[in-house]
This record gives C-alpha cells, sequence and structure tokens, in this order.
C-alpha cells in the first residue's frame, strides 16, 4: 500500500470513528496519520477534539497547540484552545444525535464539491458540519459559518434552484473532507417537498421523474432529457464550454450580470 493510500485510509476511519463517537479509537487512528505525517492539521485537531472528550485536556490543549504551530491562522484550532484555555465546553457543530447519513432514493445525494475553496478553509471543516446552500447566477455556493468552501455542479445547482424555487427546501451536511487531497463532499437531504413538486424527485433517476418535471415546467423555454441529468462537468470556466445553462435557459427577465458574489475561486482556472 502506498503512503497516500495509507493516509486515506487512515483518514477516513478517523472520520467514521469521529461520526461513531468512538473517542478512544479516533484518538488512536489520527496518531498513527501524525505518525505517517507530522504536519497533518486536520489531525491534530481530530485528536484534541477527541482527547476533550474523553476529559483529557491538557493532552487536547497540546494538540491544538501543535495545529496552530503547523499553521498560526487556523481558526478552529484557535477557537478550541481558547475554549479550553477559558475552561469552556467545547461543542461540536456537527450532524445532529437523531440524523444519519442515510441513502433514501430521490431525496438525498451525496456530491463532491467544485470550485473548492483554498486548503486553509478545508482544514478548519469537519464531518457533520452544517452548510448552507446559497443561490448564485450560474451554480449554487455551499458555505459554512457564511463562509465559501465549494460550489455544487452546474447541473444540479440549476435543478435545485428551480426546486428550491418552487418551494422545497434541503438541509446539508459536510460528510468528508480531505485537505491533503483538495475534495470535499457535501450530504444533501431534502426535508420539504411542495405540493406543486409533489411527484418531482429531487434527484431523479428515471425517466418518469423526468416526465414530471417537464409537466411541471411546461411553460418554461427548455425541456430536460435524461442525457441533461448529469452534463459533463468542464474543468474551466471559459465562453467555449457547455455549462448548465445551454441546457436550462434562463428566461430575459431574469438575466443579470455577474457580480463578486458568483466569482468564488475556481480552483481549476489555473490549470492548463
Amino acid at each position: 500500500m502506498t503512503n497516500t493510500s495509507l493516509l486515506a485510509q487512515l483518514e477516513e476511519q478517523a472520520i467514521q470513528a469521529a461520526k461513531n463517537q468512538n473517542w478512544e479509537a479516533a484518538v488512536n487512528v489520527n496518531r498513527q496519520l501524525i505518525e505517517e505525517n507530522a504536519e497533518d492539521i486536520q489531525a491534530f485537531i481530530r485528536l484534541g477534539v477527541a482527547q476533550v472528550q474523553l476529559g483529557q485536556v491538557d493532552d487536547a490543549k497540546h494538540s491544538f497547540t501543535q495545529a496552530l504551530e503547523l499553521d498560526k491562522t487556523n481558526q478552529l484550532a484557535k477557537k478550541h484552545l481558547q475554549k479550553l484555555e477559558n475552561n469552556q465546553t467545547i461543542t461540536l457543530s456537527a450532524l445532529p444525535a437523531d440524523e444519519e447519513f442515510i441513502e433514501e432514493p430521490g431525496k438525498t445525494k451525496t456530491v463532491e464539491l467544485h470550485r473548492l475553496a483554498g486548503k486553509e478553509q478545508l482544514e478548519n471543516l469537519s464531518v457533520g458540519q452544517v452548510c448552507e446552500l446559497r443561490s448564485k447566477n450560474r451554480f449554487i455556493s455551499v458555505e459554512v459559518n457564511k463562509t465559501y468552501i465549494g460550489s455544487l455542479p452546474e447541473d444540479l445547482s440549476a435543478r435545485l434552484t428551480k426546486l428550491m424555487k418552487g418551494g422545497n427546501e434541503y438541509v446539508c451536511y459536510i460528510r468528508s473532507v480531505s485537505p491533503t487531497n483538495c475534495t470535499c463532499t457535501v450530504f444533501i437531504k431534502e426535508v420539504k417537498r411542495s405540493p406543486e413538486q409533489e411527484f418531482v424527485n429531487s434527484f431523479p433517476v428515471s425517466k418518469n421523474s423526468l416526465s414530471a418535471l417537464n409537466e411541471m415546467y411546461a411553460d418554461d423555454n427548455y425541456t430536460f432529457e435524461i442525457e441533461d441529468i448529469p452534463l459533463q462537468i468542464v474543468e474551466t470556466d471559459t465562453d467555449e464550454e457547455r455549462t448548465a445553462g445551454d441546457a436550462f435557459p434562463i428566461d430575459e427577465g431574469e438575466h443579470q450580470e455577474e457580480g463578486p458574489e458568483d466569482n468564488e475561486p475556481d480552483s481549476n482556472d489555473n490549470e492548463g
């Protein structure tokens, strides 16, 4: 097994241990990660959180301090360390106890984010954190504590924007994050479906679902086709590319110039 594969496997085990609140296992696995990579900031933070849950406050302070020595600007480590020094309780902004990453066909979806924020932002994330979905002109921005972390693919953004405008509501959580590999996935769950969209799955996989959506938007200037879901995701953002806007035209009345809020960081823009 290569070192990269081992790190990825250990990171997944550490995340799973935290999700299951198996704090002793979380301590052991994160220590293994640190032995393999002494500059793994997230491993130090996860280790500190697990140590807090086990009542090992002094050890936790040391772990958060180690994280800050590697990155003096890491806000999550700063916040946890400050709370410990002030004898405050660390509460995890995570998936509610009665929630799980349970897949429900048509109602849930695990999505890998695009246009990722920088490594510093990813290092401040943890599994189970609540995310906010914000509709932009061409994509849905995913934010944690009002900080941009990435965006949904354009085809899914276009679909969910329509459904949210129609009255649907969704919750979103961090499902996995790896600053080392520059990846982040989120778990999206439909929590409310408007009566007008009763027969429309949020994440369709069948032609029947597509037909229902076409009937609902019969007055719009486009038709959903099976090959449109999903569209090919492009690597960069140029005028020559086929974007979700080509498949889902916007009415003239909805057009507006893209402002600064839509120009979120795109890690792919600088690639060849």
